[in-house]
């Protein structure tokens, strides 16, 4: 089964959204702005089944919550301490 199959094809688990958030600290770092945040985290949402079709409102809500992992990734980080 795909990582991000869901019973609602409009919500993401507590595991898909750390997915998410490793995998643009992975491929963009940590120093994003919360525009460029958003362009790539609505990039990957075009390519993954179930999310291309997201209604604008929940985006909206996913990107507000995946920013704010996204920022408590980097506060964790151990090149932070």
């Amino acid at each position: 089964m795909d990582s991000f199959d869901t019973q609602s094809r409009h919500t993401l688990n507590d595991e898909q959204i750390a997915i998410l958030v490793l995998v643009v600290l992975e491929e963009f770092g940590s120093g994003l702005t919360r525009t460029q945040f958003n362009d790539v985290m609505l990039a990957l949402f075009e390519h993954i089944p179930g999310l291309e079709t997201l209604p604008r409102k929940r985006q909206h809500q996913h990107l507000g919550l995946l920013w704010l992992r996204y920022q408590q990734a980097i506060l964790a980080s151990p090149s932070r301490h």
